[in-house]
């Protein structure tokens, strides 16, 4: 046993069994959309002039974002992670890479390749893969798995599984994917009905929205939050992109503020010092502009051709299943689809109500070094009697972690 009381980097796995976790937006919104960092304030070093940062594109993910009037549950804050390339890019910003592998393990495999998606679009009510891919191959690596056929729904094929919610639905060109523990408002009609353009999107009933999204555009990521604060403590949607040429990384935050309330590009370059919102490693020269209700801050930071993948963004993509018997008191991991992961990386943590947020990573897989698609294995809860759900945690070395999936026991909810 190796225990370790530490806060997690992530969100808690407590958060997450709740049916109160965000989605990957998943788990990645608080990261990617305005949430202050553990970095320090950015302070007198910067400096301030034009930074020729290249066009974005069309924001084409916009189609898979239903208006939050056009579904019942809330949607408040409303965000999104938007990545118009999924290929691994170590030579980028820490935060890209970052943000590209905590979506990669938060979803299930489908036999293509998280680095082959032409687009992810990751939001309160599910993610969307956008790709070219054989229907029947996908379709037959979903239904290996504990998906089980239910249905049709605007020319997607529907699947289903129940040991913690999750549904898939498999289109010509587009795969919709739902789950209880990692989406807020798991809704996957909506955003099949948003993409064919049969329920209001957000930008097309929000004039706000369109011009915070039409201002950011296309990116290869994209992080957006409705409910957040700028730097000098103002209520603002905010829309924090990168973008790449060939030798450089750029970073672009707009701001979109109500009538009258946007600061004076002065004010927001002084705030810009005290604060610690994450702008990328090493930036220190920023564009500050603001125009109408709208501001952006613009930076910049070479690409490093000599950096490698760091262990904490090596992360894995798989379908894991997970099932309580309530006989034996004990839950089975399974991996069902995706990549093989290397045995000694995988542990397992129970929650136990008494001291939320502790994580305490327990030998998983023993005897074996790889665990791949069929591998299983059990874990006793008959001894700890206090436990309410357990998680998987990949261990990226030292004291570093990520919960990857978990299960809710002894009458707690999935998801």
């Amino acid at each position: 046993m190796s225990p370790d009381s530490r806060p997690s980097t992530d969100r808690t796995r407590r958060q997450l069994l709740s049916g109160g976790g965000a989605a990957l937006a998943v788990s990645l919104s608080t990261l990617t959309a305005g949430c202050l960092s553990s970095l320090p304030p950015l302070g007198g070093d910067q400096r301030y002039g034009r930074v020729g940062v290249p066009p974005a594109g069309d924001p084409g993910y916009r189609k898979w974002l239903p208006a939050p009037s056009s579904v019942d549950s809330s949607a408040d804050p409303y965000h999104f992670t938007a990545l118009g390339s999924t290929a691994l890019r170590p030579e980028a910003p820490e935060k890209f890479v970052g943000r590209q592998a905590h979506a990669r393990a938060a979803l299930d495999a489908f036999g293509i390749g998280f680095e082959n998606y032409d687009r992810f679009v990751g939001s309160n009510f599910g993610v969307v893969v956008e790709a070219s891919f054989d229907r029947a191959e996908v379709t037959r690596t979903v239904t290996g798995t504990g998906y089980e056929r239910d249905g049709d729904y605007r020319g997607y094929a529907t699947f289903v599984r129940s040991d913690v919610p999750r549904r898939v639905a498999i289109g010509d060109d587009a795969i919709v994917w739902t789950s209880a523990y990692q989406h807020d408002a798991p809704n996957l009609e909506a955003l099949v009905d948003a993409g064919a353009g049969e329920r209001q999107r957000y930008h097309e009933a929000d004039a706000a929205f369109d011009r915070l999204t039409a201002a950011a555009g296309d990116n290869p990521y994209l992080g957006v939050n409705t409910g957040v604060r700028d730097p000098t403590d103002r209520p603002v949607m905010l829309a924090d992109a990168i973008r790449f040429d060939d030798d450089t990384a750029y970073q672009v935050v707009h701001y979109h503020y109500a009538d009258g309330r946007a600061p004076t590009s002065a004010a927001l370059e002084a705030a810009l010092r005290e604060d610690d919102y994450r702008f990328v490693d090493g930036a220190d020269e920023f564009d500050v502009r603001v125009e109408g209700r709208v501001a952006t801050v613009e930076t910049q930071v070479p690409l490093r051709s000599d950096r490698e993948l760091a262990p904490e963004y090596d992360l894995p993509q798989v379908t894991w299943g997970a099932t309580y018997d309530p006989d034996a008191d004990a839950v089975t991991f399974r991996h069902e689809a995706g990549e093989s992961v290397p045995a000694d990386r995988l542990y397992y943590d129970l929650d136990r109500p008494s001291v939320p947020g502790k994580i305490e990573k327990r030998d998983l897989w023993t005897g074996t070094r790889e665990v791949a698609a069929g591998a299983e294995t059990t874990v006793d809860l008959s001894d700890d009697p206090e436990a309410t759900g357990v998680s998987l945690v990949y261990s990226t070395g030292g004291v570093g972690f990520h919960v990857l999936f978990g299960r809710d026991v002894r009458g707690g909810t999935d998801g």
